[in-house]
């Protein structure tokens, strides 16, 4: 029977896996899932895995691998060094699954087909933004959305994408609060304020393409404020760093003054809070996770030590997922797109992104 081979690695190569799919059983559909529980468990918008053929051998004891639990039938394994997640069992069914993440090629084997459990993100989350998707047969068809498993009956367009009217508050004193799944990290964001502006940081890949060479910021421009310094920049990550440190292929970033970071007495964070964990993915970067659940918190480097990326699903608004209310998210381009793996995916999120944003001009233009 003819088999299609597909390797894993997590960044710190700890991890390494071969797996052999039959061809009869390629692409599997898979959804992104965007429920709280994989946001907060991730810090990503988004987790998915696809099935380990039954005939796979899986023992995590040969990795350096931390087990969490998830639920009471549902174990998630990520790397003990770098915090990639890399493994998923159902127990009941013994069923086993890898992260899409720390494959190293999607294409024909994953076909993406939406979002699922989007009901508990209030606004929908990424889901509006992922509408449809080139196929490899080159005609574009629907992307869809579900409010709870994908074996449901998809949801109307924007039927899940203004669910609450709650706004957040804008007062200088209004915090956001953020945490993992376990808890074992927790802080919170203050509005923007006059030590915001005080942050030194080149332009990110976000807003000029790493290969055009333009990231220094001559005259230190405050790109990281947005809506007249009220809201921070946000944007999404689709490099091979985020992707084999996470095991997922978007990761939603929020850029904050590290002055506007706090632990939970009120202080400035120091990045040496509850179970956080650092590791080092090239020289002078580091990258914090949770060493128990494994959720992705922190990237910063040495040459912007003032301004910290925030991994979005640990937030916690009330108005939905997305954090509007404290985010202006850049819609202009995918970080990294150039590098994605899951190209069709990527490009997908970026043509979504340009179109809402254009919508979301000419609301504001109407206003």
């Amino acid at each position: 029977m003819a088999s299609t081979t597909v390797n894993a690695a997590c960044a710190c190569k700890s991890f390494e896996y071969q797996i052999q799919y039959p061809q009869s059983s390629l692409p599997i559909d898979r959804a992104l899932c965007i429920c709280n529980r994989c946001r907060k468990n991730s810090g990503s918008c988004g987790q998915s895995h696809i099935p380990i053929p039954p005939d796979h051998i899986v023992d995590p004891s040969r990795y350096q691998l931390t087990k969490y639990a998830i639920t009471e039938n549902h174990d998630r394994y990520f790397c003990s060094t770098c915090g990639a997640h890399v493994l998923t069992q159902v127990k009941a069914a013994k069923r086993w699954s890898i992260t899409t993440g720390v494959l190293e090629s999607t294409e024909g084997i994953v076909n993406w087909t939406g979002c699922k459990y989007t009901e508990g993100s209030l606004d929908g989350g990424i889901s509006i933004w992922l509408k449809d998707i080139v196929g490899r047969d080159g005609n574009v068809k629907p992307l869809k959305s579900w409010a709870g498993q994908d074996d449901e009956p998809p949801i109307t367009d924007g039927s899940l994408t203004q669910t609450t009217s709650i706004k957040p508050e804008i007062s200088t004193d209004a915090r956001l609060t953020a945490a993992c799944h376990c808890g074992g990290v927790k802080f919170s964001i203050s509005r923007p304020d006059e030590g915001s502006k005080a942050a030194v940081s080149s332009f990110p890949d976000l807003m000029y393409p790493f290969h055009e060479k333009k990231e220094a910021n001559p005259n230190n421009e405050s790109w990281w404020l947005r809506a007249n310094d009220k809201k921070y920049v946000a944007g999404l990550c689709a490099c091979p760093s985020c992707r084999f440190n996470s095991g997922y292929e978007i990761q939603p970033w929020a850029f904050v003054p590290k002055c506007n970071l706090l632990k939970e007495n009120g202080k400035i964070l120091d990045f040496n809070i509850g179970t956080l964990k650092r590791y080092s993915s090239s020289a002078g970067v580091m990258r914090e996770f949770c060493s128990v659940c494994g959720a992705t918190v922190f990237w910063h480097n040495d040459a912007r030590p003032s301004v910290i990326d925030v991994s979005v699903g640990l937030l916690d608004p009330e108005e939905g997922a997305r954090a509007e209310g404290w985010l202006d998210w850049w819609t202009e381009r995918v970080s990294f797109q150039e590098l994605a793996v899951s190209t069709s995916l990527i490009a997908s999120l970026e043509r979504g992104l340009r179109i809402w944003g254009r919508e979301e001009g000419l609301k504001k233009d109407r206003e």
